[in-house]
C-alpha cells in the first residue's frame, strides 16, 4: 500500500442508553486509522500492519537492520495503539489496587508497575503497565486485550471514572542503549536520573509530554506520550533527534524480535483468557496478603498453583524460525504447541516461547517441533533466552 495512500476510517459514532447505565459515547475499537506519527514512520513503511484499528509499519526498510541499530544506537517505534485506560476520582487507589494481584499501595507517586488483572476464575485479562500519577489518577497501559469493559464493568457505583485514551493518546517509544541521551537532547526536563519504570511530566520537543522509562524490548528505553493533535510534531523531533545520533525508525518486526529474545509474553500470541498467571510465568505477582482482589480464591487453589500446561522456551536446531501452532513431540506423543517463534539475530539459533505440559518443562528435556511438517529437534532452555537478569534495561 502505499504511503501516502489515505486510509478511509469505517466508523461511526452513536449513543447509547440502556438502564442502569447512564448515557455514553460508543467508544468500543473501531476503523482503520493512521496515527499521528503516520507521516513521519507509517508513510514510509515498506510492510504495513494493522495494530488495535492503527496502520503502523511491520518494518520500515529493512527488519534486521532496525534489530541491528535499534540494539547498538536506538530505535524509533510508533506504538500507538497500546490502550490507555484512564481511572480518576477520589477512589481510584482502593479501586484499581481490587483489581489487581499487585499492591499498588506500595509504589510512590510517579512510579510505574508491571501488572496484571484476571477474571474471577482466575483467568488472565491482560497484562499491563501501570503508571501512578497519584492515589486519585492511573493509567493501565495495555493492548488488545478486554481492559477497559472489564475495568468499567467493576466501575459502576465506585467513586472513579473510567475512559479509554485510545483516540487522544499517540505513543513513541525510542528503545536502545543510547535512548536516554537522544531523549534529553530534546526535553527541556532532566530525564537522566529517571528510575527504570518511573514516569515524569516534561516538554519534549517544545510539547507537554508524559515519559516514562519503559518499553517492550528489554534495552534500555522510554515510551513518550503526547496529546494526538501535537503527535507529528513531537515524533518529527525526535526521529530528527535519533537520526543525528546514527538511531534508526523501526516497525514491530524488530519489536518481536527482541521481546521473544526477552521470553516477554504477549496477550492473543501467548496467552488469553482461558490462562492463568501460574501458567504464563506470573504466579509472582499473586500476593495473598494484601487482601481481595479479583480471581484471589480460584488463584489460591492448590490446582491453580500447579497447572496442567506451562509457558516454557525452547531453542531449537537448524535455522528456520518455528511458527505459532507448532506441535510439540515426546516419542512421538503431543506435550504442547509453540506460542511464538524466531531465528534470533543475535544469538543465531531459533527459538519459540511455548505452551508445554507441565512434566515436560524440564530444563533440558528434549523434544521434537513438526514444523512445515518436518521433525526438528529442540531443548526446554531457561528464559529470558538474552540477558537473563534484564540488566540492558535497567543501566
Amino acid at each position: 500500500m502505499p504511503g501516502n495512500q489515505a486510509i478511509k476510517e469505517y466508523s461511526f459514532r452513536t449513543t447509547v442508553g440502556v438502564p442502569p447505565y447512564s448515557r455514553a459515547e460508543q467508544t468500543f475499537r473501531k476503523g482503520i486509522k493512521q496515527t499521528a506519527f503516520h507521516n513521519i514512520i507509517g508513510a514510509k513503511g515498506a510492510v504495513l500492519k494493522v495494530h488495535n484499528t492503527f496502520l503502523k509499519p511491520f518494518y520500515v526498510e529493512d527488519l534486521i537492520r532496525e534489530y541491528h541499530v535499534m540494539r547498538q544506537v536506538a530505535g524509533l517505534f510508533d506504538v500507538t495503539g497500546e490502550e490507555i485506560i484512564e481511572v480518576t476520582g477520589p477512589g481510584a487507589l482502593d479501586f484499581m489496587n481490587e483489581m489487581m494481584p499487585r499492591d499498588l499501595r506500595k509504589i510512590a507517586d510517579g512510579q510505574c508497575l508491571y501488572g496484571i488483572m484476571c477474571y474471577d476464575y482466575g483467568g488472565l485479562v491482560e497484562d499491563a503497565v501501570v503508571v501512578r500519577f497519584d492515589a486519585q489518577k492511573f493509567w493501565w497501559i495495555g493492548g488488545l486485550g478486554f481492559s477497559e469493559q472489564w475495568i468499567w464493568s467493576n466501575a459502576i457505583g465506585r467513586d472513579v471514572t473510567v475512559r479509554s485514551l485510545l483516540d487522544q493518546k499517540a505513543l513513541a517509544s525510542l528503545q536502545g542503549p543510547k535512548s536516554r541521551e537522544i531523549l534529553q537532547s530534546v526535553c527541556d526536563g532532566d530525564i537522566t536520573s529517571l528510575p527504570f519504570y518511573h514516569m515524569t511530566r516534561t516538554k519534549v520537543c517544545g510539547v507537554d509530554c508524559v515519559v516514562t522509562r519503559t518499553g517492550y524490548t528489554a534495552e534500555l528505553g522510554f515510551e513518550v506520550i503526547v496529546d494526538v493533535a501535537q503527535g507529528e510534531e513531537v515524533c518529527g523531533g525526535l526521529h530528527d533527534a535519533n537520526s543525528r545520533a546514527g538511531g534508526t525508525l523501526a516497525g514491530s518486526g524488530a519489536l518481536d524480535l527482541r521481546r521473544v529474545e526477552a521470553g516477554l509474553i504477549d496477550f492473543s500470541t501467548d496467552f488469553d483468557w482461558h490462562h492463568t498467571p501460574w501458567q504464563v510465568g506470573l504466579g509472582w505477582m499473586l500476593n495473598m496478603n494484601k487482601g481481595y482482589f479479583h480471581g484471589r480464591e480460584a488463584l489460591a487453589a492448590a490446582a491453580a498453583r500447579n497447572p496442567a500446561e506451562k509457558l516454557a522456551g525452547l531453542r531449537l536446531s537448524g535455522n528456520e524460525a518455528p511458527h505459532k501452532g507448532d506441535v510439540i513431540l515426546i516419542d512421538g506423543v503431543r506435550v504442547g504447541e509453540v506460542t511464538s517463534g524466531i531465528v534470533s539475530p543475535t544469538l543465531e539459533v531459533p527459538l519459540a516461547i511455548t505452551m508445554l505440559k507441565s512434566t515436560a518443562t524440564t530444563i533440558g528435556q528434549k523434544v521434537e517441533v513438526i514444523s512445515q511438517g518436518a521433525p526438528v529437534p529442540a531443548e526446554v532452555v531457561a528464559m529470558p533466552f538474552l540477558d537473563p537478569e534484564r540488566k540492558l534495561s535497567k543501566t
